[in-house]
């Protein structure tokens, strides 16, 4: 036990001490695998404390090939710790960090090859290559972002004067609203009066039109009641007031199928449960079920037919009448010529509607519907007015980026092609997908949010509520912005089913601040 701690001591001291002949390049000595911000967490004068506080080690043990830490602190520069890092200084280039484990994996992950100590000359030092490019890359990325920057002013300029011109127009449409409202109330004012005094007038004619209507009315009962009578006279043979049952079956009228006879089905039909019936029944009862059988034997009333009875030879009308005289007795006095000459008492008499009014009528009739003409104007101009207020509130309501560079761009749509669709983006609207070989547009997503992460909110779009998938969840769209000198959709994929990503570049993403951040951020833990 004391031989292989003396023995792991002696590694440990032998460790270190390469490390910081390794790291002697630098004006701060720390261990390999440690970035310069967190040198002073590892002086060699004192134990060590892991990061997570959870326990301290004599320093010794630091990069000893052997995981002490939770945290994996204890060794930057070995892949002992499966959860350590390893700072890659990479001289000429971007420092990186990478998980421990890749340190002396045979694979180069530094540029400075420093993460392959253990087997030197396996990984040459590319950086000041590979840092040349980077910088060469970045300042063409600058330099894009400067050019695109100056249209983004242009566009924040714009955006801000549009937004205040909608304000202005709100502005105005409340006022319009106001003055639309008023005269709206002044119209509908002006139609109920002249609605009063048309009314007032038509009264006239409509109680002219209500007596004449009653008059009628009564004429066709008194026709009515006539007729029954002259029926029912015809047919109580015996004079007594009553039909009976032995009078009905020798008027062949009574037979409803054309049997030759009346049978008690008939009999049931027209007296009910009664052995006979007075004049009174008779016209209230009777005759009503009567009449439409007396009309079609006479050729005034042709009940509805099915195709097939209307295939069915037709009767000789000289027959017909012939046999309808021997169906009210055969009497000498039976003849035609007591059918009534009015037939149209099953159909309501209208008042005559043809006649003018009288010339004030007419006027004040025209000018109550020149009234309403014009109260339904003002009142589809107050709809419009809130209309488009409404519309002006929810643009006003919209973020269009922390300086309004996207406002212009509101409702610009742009259109995408690869070898099966045609897409198509609506900024701050929707996002739809249609085939080139035809059909109906497929809603991708409706304006939904900004959607970029924490600092970067303004990078990223998302259009949901699309349509949904077959069997599956709405479609969704994510647009990410990029800079660029034109606005254009650049790609859309569909990594997931459903969703859809899109890559928009456009002058008001090419943020010089946001570049600047980008270049001066270090990518450490």
């Amino acid at each position: 036990m004391i031989y292989s701690a003396w023995i792991r001591q002696l590694q440990s001291l032998t460790i270190v001490l390469f490390t910081f002949i390794i790291s002697g390049q630098t004006d701060v000595p720390r261990p390999r695998g440690v970035s310069l911000s967190k040198a002073s967490l590892y002086s060699p004068t004192k134990d060590f404390t892991c990061f997570d506080g959870t326990s301290t080690i004599p320093f010794s043990y630091v990069n000893d090939d052997y995981c002490d830490c939770f945290d994996g602190s204890d060794e930057p520069g070995t892949s002992a710790c499966l959860n350590g890092v390893f700072y890659c200084t990479n001289a000429g280039h971007r420092p990186q960090n990478i998980p421990s484990s890749r340190v002396n994996d045979g694979i180069c992950d530094c540029c400075d090859g420093t993460d392959e100590y253990a087997t030197p000359g396996t990984c040459s030092n590319v950086c000041e290559e590979l840092g040349r490019e980077a910088r060469a890359k970045a300042q063409q990325l600058a330099d894009l972002h400067k050019a695109g920057n100056h249209l983004r002013l242009e566009l924040i300029e714009k955006g801000n004067k549009k937004r205040s011109e909608m304000a202005v127009q709100l502005s105005q449409l409340e006022k319009d609203k106001a003055e639309a409202e008023l005269i709206k109330s002044e119209k509908e004012a002006l139609k109920n009066e002249l609605e009063a005094k048309e009314n007032e007038a038509l009264q006239v004619y409509r109680d002219a039109e209500e007596k004449e209507r009653q008059r009628n009315a009564e004429i066709e009962r008194q026709q009515r009641e006539k007729e029954a009578r002259e029926h029912f006279d015809k047919y109580d043979v015996n004079s007594d007031g009553t039909l009976t049952i032995d009078e009905i079956q020798k008027a062949l009228i009574f037979d409803r199928n054309k049997d030759g006879e009346v049978d008690q089905e008939d009999i049931l039909h027209f007296f009910g449960d009664k052995d006979s019936v007075n004049l009174e029944y008779f016209i209230s009862t009777t005759w009503p079920m009567l009449k439409p059988l007396f009309m079609t034997n006479q050729g005034l009333f042709q009940p509805a037919v099915n195709e097939e009875e209307a295939e069915e030879p037709e009767v000789d009308e000289e027959e017909e009448a012939a046999r309808d005289t021997e169906d009210v007795g055969g009497d000498d006095d039976d003849n035609i010529d007591e059918i009534p000459h009015d037939h149209t008492d099953d159909h309501d008499i209208e008042p005559d509607q043809s006649g003018k009014y009288d010339e004030e009528t007419q006027k004040l009739i025209d000018e109550a519907t020149e009234a309403r003409r014009q109260l339904t104007d003002a009142e589809r101009t107050v709809r419009e007015i809130e209309s488009n207020m409404r519309t002006f509130q929810q643009n006003l309501e919209k973020d269009y980026g922390p300086q309004q560079e996207y406002a212009t761009l509101d409702g610009q749509c742009l259109e995408y092609e690869d070898k099966e669709y045609i897409y198509k983006l609506c900024l701050f609207q929707k996002v739809t997908q249609k085939s080139k070989n035809g059909g109906m547009e497929v809603g991708l997503g409706e304006w939904g949010e900004w959607a970029g992460e924490e600092g970067k909110k303004y990078s990223v779009m998302k259009y949901t509520n699309g349509l949904a998938c077959w069997n599956g969840p709405h479609r969704m769209s994510t647009v990410n912005l990029n800079c660029g000198l034109e606005s254009k959709l650049t790609s859309v994929t569909e990594p997931f089913r459903c969703e859809y990503k899109i890559e928009f570049t456009t002058p008001a993403a090419c943020d010089d601040s946001n570049l600047a951040q980008q270049e001066t951020s270090h990518d450490e833990l």
